[in-house]
C-alpha cells in the first residue's frame, strides 16, 4: 500500500520463462457408439456406414437387410390353377431373392461379415394350415462360392392365418466370411385346399402367401481395410491460448485403444479464427505442428497402448488462439490383429496427458 501503481504500471506477469510441465489428466472413453453420427458425415464410405450400420442389443455393430422371396395373391393362384374344386399341390417352382445389399458393397473397402444369420418368415391368409415343401439354400459369393442349406424348410406346415410368422433361423458357419448374396427356394410347393379363395380368413386384410427374409450380420475389419481421409476438420475446439503468450507447447498423451484399427495422423495444421460471418478459416502458416504418428489398434480383450507427442510452435511471436485443426489421417487394419468384430463399446481412452510449455506463461492484466 506504500506504492501507487494505479497509473502507468503493467500488472501483467510472466512465469516459468524456461519451461514448465503440467499434468492434464485422463479423458474419455471416446467409443465407436458415440462417434457413429460423426462418421456418417464423411464423404463416400462414411455415408454408407452411418445409414446401414447399427448398434445391436449386445453392443456389436450389425448390418441388416430384408426382402421378399416369394409373394402371390390367393386370387391370382386360383386363376392360374383353374379348376380348384379339389385340394391339390401347387408348384411355385424356383424362387429367389438377392440379399447382399450394403454388406457386399462394404466388402470392397475391406470390411468382413461375421456372425451371419438369416431369419425367414411366412404368411398364410387361409383358415386352413398349408403343408409346404422346398429346398431352401443361402448362397454367399466372394473369393469362394458357398451354399448353406436350410433343412428345417424341407417339409413344414404353415399355420393358418399366419402373418409374418418366423418359420426358420439359420446361422452361417463362422468359416464363411463372404456376405450373403441370395436366398433361394427350389421346388417350392404348397398343398392348397379346395376353393382357396373361399378359405381366406379376412378378405379385407392379408390376401397373400408370402415368404420373406431378414439378414443380420456383424462386421469385422479385414486385413486389406484402409481408409485415407484428407483435410479432416476437428471442428470448433476454440483454444484460447493466445493471451498467455506461450512460445512453444508440447503435449504428451498416453492412449489406450480397444478399436481394431491403426490411425495414422499426418499434416496437422492450425486454422485462424474466422472474424467475419461466412468467412472461411485460413491455415495459420506461422504455426508449426509436428505430425507423423500412429495410434495402434487393439481389442476389448487386449487393449493397445500408444504414446504420442504433439508440438505446437510459433515461428514468430507467440502461439495465438486456435479455432480448429485440419489433419490428414489414414484408418487401416491393425497388422497382426486378425479379424476382430466391431462393437460400439470399443473406443479410445486418454489414460494420462501432460503439457510442456516453453517461453513462459503470461498472466494477462485484468481488463
Amino acid at each position: 500500500m506504500d506504492y501507487d501503481i494505479s497509473e502507468g504500471f503493467s500488472k501483467e506477469v510472466t512465469l516459468f520463462e524456461e519451461e514448465i510441465s503440467v499434468p492434464i489428466g485422463n479423458i474419455g472413453p471416446f467409443t465407436i457408439s458415440s462417434t457413429l453420427g460423426g462418421v456418417s458425415k464423411v464423404p463416400g464410405i462414411g455415408g454408407l456406414i452411418g445409414e446401414y450400420i447399427k448398434e445391436g442389443e449386445d453392443g456389436s455393430l450389425v448390418m441388416e437387410n430384408s426382402g421378399d422371396i416369394f409373394k402371390a395373391s390367393v386370387y391370382e393362384l386360383e386363376k392360374q390353377i383353374g379348376n380348384v374344386s379339389a385340394p391339390q399341390v401347387w408348384d411355385a417352382g424356383f424362387q429367389s431373392s438377392y440379399a447382399g445389399g450394403m454388406a457386399a458393397a462394404l466388402g470392397m473397402f475391406g470390411l468382413k461379415t461375421v456372425n451371419q444369420k438369416v431369419e425367414i418368415t411366412a404368411s398364410n391368409p387361409l383358415w386352413d394350415d398349408v403343408p409346404v415343401s422346398c429346398g431352401a439354400t443361402l448362397s454367399c459369393s466372394g473369393s469362394d462360392y458357398t451354399s448353406v442349406p436350410v433343412p428345417s424348410l424341407d417339409n413344414f406346415t404353415l399355420k393358418a392365418r399366419a402373418n409374418n410368422e418366423l418359420i426358420a433361423t439359420q446361422e452361417l458357419p463362422a468359416s464363411v466370411t463372404a456376405p450373403l448374396t441370395s436366398v433361394s427356394f427350389s421346388k417350392l410347393t404348397l398343398d392348397l385346399p379346395a376353393n382357396p379363395v373361399s378359405q381366406i380368413s379376412d378378405k379385407k386384410g392379408n390376401l397373400f402367401f408370402a415368404f420373406s427374409f431378414r439378414y443380420i450380420c456383424g462386421l469385422a475389419v479385414g486385413e486389406t481395410f484402409s481408409l485415407p481421409l484428407k483435410d479432416m476438420s476437428t471442428g470448433d475446439i476454440n483454444l484460447p491460448i493466445g493471451k498467455y503468450k506461450v512460445k512453444k507447447c508440447e503435449v504428451s498423451v498416453e492412449l489406450e485403444s480397444t478399436v481394431p484399427l491403426a490411425v495414422s495422423i499426418d499434416n496437422v495444421r492450425a486454422l485462424k479464427p474466422a472474424f467475419a460471418e461466412g468467412e472461411e478459416p485460413a491455415v495459420d502458416d506461422n504455426l508449426v505442428i509436428t505430425s507423423g504418428f500412429t495410434i495402434d489398434g487393439g481389442s476389448l480383450e487386449h487393449p493397445a497402448t500408444s504414446t504420442i507427442k504433439l508440438e505446437i510452435e510459433a515461428l514468430e511471436g507467440t502461439v495465438p488462439d486456435i479455432s480448429s485443426l485440419l489433419i490428414d489421417l489414414t484408418v487401416a487394419a491393425q497388422p497382426g490383429l486378425g479379424d476382430v468384430a466391431l462393437s460400439g463399446k470399443q473406443g479410445i481412452v486418454v489414460k494420462s496427458s501432460s503439457a510442456k510449455l516453453s517461453g513462459g506463461i503470461t498472466i494477462p492484466e485484468e481488463q
